[in-house]
């Protein structure tokens, strides 16, 4: 299991990421703890974060977060219904189709801790070409979050 966070924690890290998903204009935003072999969506901010947040676990043998939480690397793609490196496992669970995603690491104390994942999302078998895309400069709003919350998840001990 990831591990606990106090109440004021919780809440400067779900401003956090209110923030950065307001900047990119993501429908979507998460943050995911690495513990044992999953990532378990610690806190989010979204209109479907309160149907996984806490409930859902991913596994790291499979998925995009799974391959950025590896290697380290951020990642965005625009088209993820052609990457078949997707896991659609969540979307499954929650009804809807991830059309873009930017997933990037948080490393806290040197370690990596987990990810954090910005989506646009859209119903089952919409057409792809009404969602938006992300950019170069939404990543790079993106790491300097996920810098924020390895800072913050560092001083919480």
């Amino acid at each position: 299991m990831p591990p606990e966070i106090d109440d004021a924690t919780s809440a400067l890290l779900t401003e956090v990421l209110q923030r950065c998903c307001g900047v990119v204009h993501c429908s979507d935003c998460a943050l995911w703890l690495a513990g044992n072999d999953h990532l378990h969506p610690l806190l989010g901010h979204g209109p479907h974060s309160s149907r996984f947040i806490g409930d859902y676990r991913h596994p790291l043998s499979e998925g995009l977060i799974s391959m950025v939480f590896a290697s380290g690397q951020p990642f965005c793609e625009n088209n993820i219904q052609a990457n078949p490196q997707h896991s659609s496992r969540l979307d499954q669970q929650l009804g809807i189709q991830t059309d873009a995603m930017i997933v990037v690491p948080v490393v806290s104390a040197g370690e990596m801790a987990g990810v954090i994942t910005c989506v646009h999302t859209s119903q089952i078998d919409s057409p792809a070409e009404n969602s938006q895309a992300f950019t170069s400069a939404d990543m790079d709003e993106l790491e300097f979050c996920a810098a924020l919350v390895g800072r913050v998840l560092e001083t919480r001990v």
